[in-house]
């Protein structure tokens, strides 16, 4: 641990005994809600950069080849540093003060043309309340996907799954502020299987052999205190673990009609949590420069002004420079941008590696046999 660490590591401790004792009693208790619509359930236990988002989006495709119709799906997300509070549905006039990036991202994403009918996305920071919203339609829905939801503990999660950065995995880290973690890492036990995102391309079977044997081996380590809790003392971590690399698009003009050369000079702007997951997947693309800025971060006409004196400067020793960002930067830098200088867009998508598609289809097949969804 860093000296930093060291001194906070009090603090993660409490952090992580409040978050479990929360955990605990929601659960002896009994004091969590069934959703009035079944539900699929997308977290993390460390905070941001999981893939999320991504997730959710092939989640929902892979929803579509079992046989369940867009119409039929929902999406609810938090809404996270949005101004607003309450239920709200998302639509392609919805700003991000309004209704946050992640749900703007995930229904330009899920719906193919505006003039469509656009996938039926919300928010609200009570899911139970969300869930309950989205059912009084009266075109009903027959699912939700939450985004976000492994810490609503209000409600009861029918299908779980939890993330794992492969570069970065949790139980490696300790409960905020000594760590990025919200909780401890035997929280990752309700989960119904485990998906490890951010894996490199080229991973072999025996490197995601070798890495499950020791997340598996470091989860047993972390299980004492459940094993304390629980009458049964032999209590084990046994998930179903599934591996995802994350690949980029190639850039395309806001309509998708335009795409850039491979050979390319690029400046490339995000304000995502990990901005080098993009950069990383950018091959055969120059980046001449890079500005990262906070992940969330909502631009301003003084950042705009930034950028096209940016751009200006690196434009005379590149002349085809063109400027690329993530498709959740411009839901928030759409309504600013200078209409004479082009801005192409990536999207980042997972990819199964394995048989990993395979083991998540087979989960989502019980559950919609569980709950008779048609």
């Amino acid at each position: 641990m860093k000296p930093q660490q060291i001194i906070l590591f009090p603090l993660g401790l409490v952090w992580g005994i409040i978050a479990q004792i929360k955990r605990t009693l929601y659960e002896l208790l009994n004091l969590r809600s069934v959703g009035s619509l079944p539900n699929i359930v997308v977290g993390n236990i460390n905070v941001g950069g999981t893939g999320k988002t991504p997730t959710i989006i092939w989640l929902y495709n892979q929803l579509l080849t079992l046989g369940i119709s867009s119409e039929q799906m929902g999406v609810l997300s938090r809404g996270y540093k949005r101004q607003t509070k309450g239920f709200t549905w998302v639509n392609f006039n919805s700003t991000p003060d309004e209704v946050g990036d992640e749900p703007l991202e995930i229904l330009s994403a899920l719906t193919l043309q505006p003039s469509s009918n656009p996938m039926r996305v919300a928010v609200c920071e009570n899911r139970v309340v969300g869930i309950n919203r989205m059912r009084q339609q009266s075109n009903p829905l027959s699912l939700v996907l939450l985004d976000d939801g492994f810490q609503h503990l209000r409600l009861k999660h029918d299908l779980g799954f939890l993330l794992c950065d492969y570069q970065k995995p949790f139980t490696k880290d300790w409960p905020l502020p000594t760590g990025r973690l919200r909780e401890f890492p035997w929280a990752s036990n309700s989960a119904s299987a485990l998906i490890v995102t951010n894996c490199p391309k080229d991973l072999s079977h025996q490197q995601a052999e070798a890495f499950q044997l020791n997340l598996k081996k470091q989860m047993n380590r972390w299980m004492w205190l459940p094993r304390l809790l629980s009458p049964d003392k032999s209590v084990k971590w046994e998930k179903s673990i599934a591996f995802f690399c994350t690949a980029t698009s190639t850039p395309s003009s806001a309509n998708g009609q335009a795409f850039l050369s491979s050979d390319s000079p690029v400046y490339l702007i995000t304000g995502i949590a990990n901005p080098h997951r993009v950069s990383n997947n950018m091959n055969g693309y120059q980046i001449v420069q890079h500005d990262k800025f906070g992940d969330h971060h909502i631009f301003s006409k003084t950042d705009i002004n930034r950028i096209i004196l940016t751009f200006n400067n690196l434009h005379k020793k590149h002349p085809a420079l063109a400027v690329i960002t993530t498709r959740k930067d411009y839901v928030k830098l759409q309504s600013i941008w200078p209409n004479n200088l082009p801005l192409f867009l990536v999207a980042s998508h997972l990819e199964p590696l394995f048989d990993s598609d395979k083991k998540i289809s087979q989960l989502i097949k019980n559950f919609i046999h569980e709950h008779k969804i048609a």
